[in-house]
């Protein structure tokens, strides 16, 4: 019992520190936090989980549809990150925020 409550404490810390530090240990901005999620709809992706079609559009493991490019903002740390809500029924929210690493 007691190591279930322990895995539970450190999984709970892991998704708040998230959504308050980029991966590279920045601090998230506030406006992301008001945008784009709560800790639990921070998907942190590594860059074989993208990639882009014939159209231009994101595609993204685990995500039903191609995002437009559009919508990708420039990643704060270098890193691919999604923010959806997924359901209790098993479905997931459209993307609320998409950052994509930049090369200006």
């Amino acid at each position: 019992m007691r190591l279930c409550l322990a895995a539970v404490f450190v999984l709970s810390a892991a998704q708040a520190l998230a959504h308050d530090q980029w991966a590279n240990g920045k601090a998230v901005p506030d406006w992301v936090k008001s945008a784009c999620c709560g800790p639990a709809d921070a998907h942190h992706l590594r860059p074989d989980q993208v990639a882009l079609n014939a159209n231009g559009d994101y595609l993204v493991d685990g995500y039903r549809e191609p995002l437009p490019a559009k919508i990708a903002l420039p990643s704060q740390d270098g890193e691919y990150w999604i923010f959806y809500r997924e359901n209790l029924d098993g479905s997931r929210s459209a993307v609320f925020c998409f950052f994509v690493p930049m090369n200006f």
